[in-house]
């Protein structure tokens, strides 16, 4: 078994950042989460109205953006690693196309590229999903650190042994976090869990 496989089954932490496509839930990755970096930011989006004689201006609340940003990095401690590590970020590369059916002599798009992200208690949300958090990249990166060097097990082959990845992740809830007696979120556990 290799490191990654070993580290994720047996980590009692649950350190592991878990990523699966809404198009095809079969489609998963975890990784060792090795975070270099992470902000959970929130703007609230106003109209604003200046009217005559009004110092200040009248505001009408359009809605609040939740916007994610996770930095790890991806590390191989053998060939097996990289290869398995290859394997994982060429799908999530995948996960940002949608599907398509075809409609006649023509492909009409079926699918948006949403993806499902779980982090301990960092980027979930309390549901049946297993606590996924459905949403989507607006970007995703994951580039070799080329000084930390690749596997090369045969010519032209070539696996890199680190991966610096960076993703930002635009959450769609799926519970009430409105401040109203009786909603299903839970306040107390949005948006982290602590307990």
């Amino acid at each position: 078994m290799s490191f990654v496989k070993s580290y994720i089954a047996d980590n009692a932490k649950k350190a592991v950042l878990e990523i699966k496509s809404a198009q095809d839930p079969t489609l998963i990755v975890k990784f060792p989460a090795f975070l270099t970096s992470f902000t959970n930011s929130f703007s609230s989006n106003w109209s604003e109205e200046q009217v005559y004689g009004r110092i200040d201006p009248i505001g009408t609340f359009q809605g609040t953006k939740r916007t994610i940003n996770v930095g790890f990095d991806i590390i191989s401690y053998d060939e097996k690693d990289a290869r398995e590590n290859m394997k994982m970020v060429n799908k999530i590369s995948r996960m940002l196309y949608p599907s398509y059916s075809k409609s006649g002599n023509a492909l009409v798009l079926s699918k948006a590229p949403l993806v499902f992200i779980k982090f301990g208690n960092l980027i979930q949300e309390n549901n049946d999903n297993g606590n996924f958090l459905l949403g989507w990249f607006g970007s995703w990166s994951a580039n070799p650190v080329l000084e930390m060097g690749m596997f090369t097990p045969k010519a032209g082959e070539f696996l890199p042994k680190v991966y610096n990845a960076t993703f930002d992740f635009t959450p769609q809830h799926t519970q009430d976090l409105a401040f109203n007696k009786g909603a299903t979120g839970n306040p107390a556990k949005f948006p982290f869990d602590g307990g």
